[in-house]
């Protein structure tokens, strides 16, 4: 038996199948593209202000976008959901700690790969998400430092870069908005 001679598992159909459901797989990505979004792109995330040009890179493509804060108060560690078209896309979320708590404890045991740390260590990105933590003593019952996250939940090459961007001008608002000290 001769293995040289035998004919390849695919054929030229089964390829042909193959790339067409890689080109629709494509299709499915989102704005990150250039094309821009369906809807008009936000200048906030759940009423705190946020980077609309960033906003409009990282959202998904669709014809539908509602933001969902839930039932927490920003006192109570508010999240914020960014739905399109009923999926979540970008999402920020915030936990209160202790006093003493730093932005390393948050992944003493993540697994997240390449975490980088920027300005002084004040902020981490990761290939999906951004993080800092915000000393906030007196407001919350539930803690005096807030852990403040932004994750794009169908992240790309692109996400990290953008997140740096959108992070620390939303993290001020955050901070602001919720009445820290200074």
């Amino acid at each position: 038996m001769k293995s040289k001679d035998r004919t390849p598992a695919f054929s030229g159909r089964a390829l042909a199948v193959a790339a067409l459901c890689t080109l629709s797989l494509s299709a499915c990505s989102s704005s990150s593209d250039g094309k821009g979004l369906s809807y008009p792109a936000p200048d906030n995330m759940c009423g705190i202000p946020a980077d609309k040009n960033i906003l409009e890179k990282l959202l998904d493509d669709g014809d539908e976008l509602k933001q969902d804060s839930g039932y927490f108060s920003l006192e109570e560690g508010q999240f914020c959901h960014m739905y399109v078209d009923g999926n979540d896309s970008v999402v920020s979320d915030a936990d209160w700690q202790k006093r003493g708590y730093m932005l390393r404890d948050y992944f003493e045991f993540s697994e997240l790969d390449k975490v980088r740390y920027f300005e002084g260590s004040k902020y981490a990105s990761w290939n999906f998400g951004v993080a800092t933590v915000i000393a906030c003593p007196g407001v919350s019952e539930k803690g005096d430092v807030l852990v403040v996250t932004v994750n794009d939940l169908r992240w790309n090459e692109r996400s990290q870069s953008l997140l740096e961007k959108l992070g620390p001008p939303y993290f001020d608002a955050y901070k602001k908005k919720l009445g820290c000290p200074s």
